[in-house]
């Protein structure tokens, strides 16, 4: 493993919190250690509100961490985390693109040549049993 961890993701002292609109913060998260084995299968179970998502956002490296760090195999996390994947708690697509598009995006934003993301794009589709369904607008989609 790169970087000598045992973890694949390991979060030191981290704690979460986030400025208000009046200038107040809110801690979301207080200085929380966590260590994740590689194939380790985690759940972060609370009422909503109680700060689940948070963490989840600092290992993807969409928020950053208030205090403390967060490794990933080893190696200190530092902006987007390219090595994972995100699903959204609510639908995260543009209606305006077919499925084929949706999932091409992400890969178009990184980079990829459209037609190259749009054929690997349409492999995960068929991973999905959607590739019938590529021309597809989201509202022609079931949310099942």
């Amino acid at each position: 493993m790169r970087g000598g961890s045992e973890s694949a993701v390991r979060l030191e002292g981290v704690s979460i919190t986030y400025h208000l609109p009046d200038g107040g913060r809110y801690p979301a998260v207080a200085a929380t250690d966590l260590a994740v084995a590689p194939g380790e299968f985690v759940a972060l179970v609370g009422p909503t509100g109680c700060g689940k998502s948070s963490p989840l956002n600092v290992v993807a490296g969409l928020v950053a961490a208030t205090t403390g760090r967060v490794l990933i195999d080893g190696i200190p996390l530092d902006g987007v985390n390219a090595r994972a994947s995100y699903l959204f708690q609510q639908e995260a697509l543009f209606p305006w693109k077919t499925a084929l598009d949706n999932v091409a995006v992400g890969l178009e934003v990184r980079g990829v040549p459209r037609t190259e993301a749009r054929e690997r794009a349409r492999g995960w589709l068929g991973r999905v049993g959607l590739a019938p369904f590529a021309d597809r607008y989201p509202h022609q989609l079931s949310g099942g």
